[in-house]
């Protein structure tokens, strides 16, 4: 069963939209939870694929974030897995490789958004309120 969220005007669920970052990089994945926290959404964090499967089956967050290139199992290997699944959930990826070979294949497995690294934090917070948007 699905939460039903109120979105406030900064874009952040009433009542903490939950949000999992899947990066094997700390200083990302630290970076990723600080900005997202402060916009009001609840983050929890995964340091590698394997990691963000099992938290996402875990907790079934309302947007997960996941990082191309990750041990254990790669972002794409993820969104594979999980995409079918959960259709409520939005997957965006965010990578260091900006190939659109790549980012059509996520696409096609079901991601809704692919961010290039460096992101604009800007584009990240308008992609998590576009999803959390388009549930209401």
């Amino acid at each position: 069963m699905r939460r039903n969220h109120e979105i406030n005007d900064r874009g952040a669920a009433s009542g903490g939209g939950l949000v999992l970052v899947a990066d094997d990089d700390p200083q990302v994945r630290k970076m990723l939870v600080r900005f997202l926290s402060s916009l009001g959404y609840t983050v929890i964090e995964a340091a590698d694929g394997l990691a963000a499967i099992a938290l996402a089956l875990e907790r079934i967050p309302d947007i997960v974030l996941l990082d191309l290139s990750m041990p254990g199992k790669t972002g794409l290997e993820v969104l594979k897995e999980l995409a079918p699944g959960m259709p409520g959930t939005g997957f965006i990826i965010v990578t260091g490789n900006d190939d659109d070979e790549a980012a059509a294949s996520c696409l096609r497995f079901g991601a809704f958004d692919y961010i290039p690294k460096p992101m604009s934090m800007s584009c990240l917070a308008r992609s998590v309120k576009t999803w959390l948007l388009g549930r209401r």
